[in-house]
């Protein structure tokens, strides 16, 4: 898949592709659209997301951080096993934690 793509569903936001530095700048003005919809609660599905740069991450805490100054909440899931040490080198497990994560906390 060498398209990025964010899409709506029922619970929250659906990423598909590549998250990377040549592809998020494009998935962004979609994104304002589609976080200003999103329920309370939502989630962000990741299952089909590709590679992940720092670019990817910081993308995710745009989302994270554009819809809690919205009022309302993030839930990543799940977390790819290329996401893990990015995020722990950023310490960022807090904030991009997934359902399982937030169950053991």
């Amino acid at each position: 898949m060498s398209d990025a793509r964010i899409r709506a569903d029922a619970g929250g936001l659906v990423l598909e592709g590549p998250l990377n530095f040549t592809t998020v700048a494009a998935l962004d003005a979609r994104a304002r659209e589609l976080t200003a919809a999103l329920p309370e609660h939502a989630r962000v599905d990741l299952e089909q997301v590709g590679r992940i740069d720092s670019a990817g991450v910081a993308f995710l805490v745009i989302l994270w951080r554009r819809a809690r100054e919205q009022g309302r909440t993030l839930v990543f899931e799940p977390i790819p096993d290329a996401l893990r040490p990015l995020l722990e080198l950023y310490d960022l497990e807090n904030i991009v934690t997934d359902s399982a994560a937030r169950a053991l906390a």
